[in-house]
C-alpha cells in the first residue's frame, strides 16, 4: 500500500460535538408535488384528447363544439323550458332535488367522449371532462354544498369496471374547490340493471330501494354523476337524503340528456 493510500485508508468520517445538528436542505410536500408535476408535464406533455393539439386536456376549439343547454332552462332539472315558460317535467311533478347544475347537453361530440371514458377505460378523458365542466362556472363552483356525494356503483359493477366515474369527478371538483367528498356514506345495496333503454317507470322500479346511507350528512349536499337522463337516479337518492333530514340537494352532472338524445345513464 502506498503512503497516499495509507493516508486515505486512515481517514475517518468527521465527528461532531453532542447536540450539534448538520443542516440539511428541507423540501415541503408542496414543493415536491410541484416538482413531480413539472417533471410529468415535461415527460408527458398535455394534449387535447379530442384533436391531439398540444397544450391542454381539451383545446378551446374542441370545447366550443360541446353542445350547450339554452339559458332559458328549468332551475330544477335543467331541461329547456317550453314556450309558455313551463318545464315539461317539473310542471307535472316537482323533483326531490333542488337544482341541477350542468351547462352541457348529452349529445355529439360530448356523449362519445363520455361513453369512451365510462365504458372503454379511457381514463385519460377524466381531466378533460372534469376541467371543462368546472371552467364553465369560472373561479367559483356552481353552488356551495358542504360535501360532494358521488353516485356509487354496486361492488360487483365496480370490480368489473375498475373505477367509479362519479367518484373521479367528485375527487377532482372537491380538490379544485376544497369541498369534502363523502365516498362511503351513500351505498348501492342492489346490483341493478343498466338503465340504458329503460322507460322512466322501469328506471324507477329498477332503482327502488337500491341505495342505503351509512353515516351522517350535512344540511346541504351535492350529488355527483356523469349524465342525467330522466333524473330517476338523482330523484331516488334525493328522496333518501330528504328522509334523513338533508335540507338542500343539488345535482352536479357533466351533461343533461334531452328527449331527442340517446340516453346512456340515468
Amino acid at each position: 500500500m502506498s503512503a497516499r493510500s495509507a493516508r486515505i485508508h486512515k481517514l475517518q468520517p468527521p465527528t461532531f460535538a453532542k447536540g450539534v445538528r448538520i443542516p440539511l436542505p428541507r423540501f415541503s410536500l408542496q414543493q415536491l408535488s410541484q416538482s413531480r408535476r413539472k417533471l410529468t408535464q415535461w415527460l408527458f406533455p398535455e394534449h387535447c384528447r379530442a384533436c391531439g393539439v398540444p397544450g391542454t386536456a381539451l383545446c378551446e376549439a374542441c370545447a366550443r363544439d360541446w353542445p350547450r343547454l339554452p339559458e332559458n332552462r328549468c332551475s330544477y332539472c335543467a331541461l329547456p323550458l317550453l314556450a309558455n315558460g313551463d318545464c315539461p317535467v317539473c310542471s307535472v311533478e316537482a323533483p326531490q332535488y333542488d337544482h341541477v347544475y350542468t351547462p352541457f347537453v348529452y349529445a355529439e361530440p360530448l356523449n362519445a367522449a363520455i361513453l369512451a371514458w365510462k365504458f372503454h377505460q379511457r381514463l385519460d378523458w377524466t381531466r378533460a371532462l372534469a376541467t371543462t365542466w368546472a371552467d364553465s362556472w369560472g373561479t367559483q363552483p356552481p353552488s356551495h354544498p358542504a360535501c360532494l356525494l358521488p353516485v356509487p356503483l354496486h361492488p360487483k359493477r365496480l370490480r368489473e369496471r375498475g373505477y367509479n366515474q362519479a367518484l373521479l369527478l367528485a375527487r377532482y371538483w372537491g380538490k379544485r374547490w376544497r369541498i369534502p367528498v363523502k365516498a362511503g356514506v351513500l351505498r348501492r345495496c342492489r346490483n341493478t340493471r343498466h338503465q340504458t333503454g329503460l322507460s322512466a317507470a322501469a328506471r324507477r322500479e329498477n332503482l327502488d330501494s337500491a341505495f342505503t346511507l351509512r353515516g351522517k350528512l350535512p344540511d346541504h349536499v351535492a350529488i355527483i354523476d356523469d349524465v342525467m337522463t330522466t333524473g330517476t337516479t338523482a330523484g331516488q337518492i334525493a328522496e333518501l337524503l330528504k328522509s334523513v333530514g338533508v335540507q338542500r340537494i343539488d345535482v352536479w352532472v357533466l351533461a343533461r340528456a334531452l328527449r331527442e338524445t340517446v340516453p346512456a345513464h340515468a
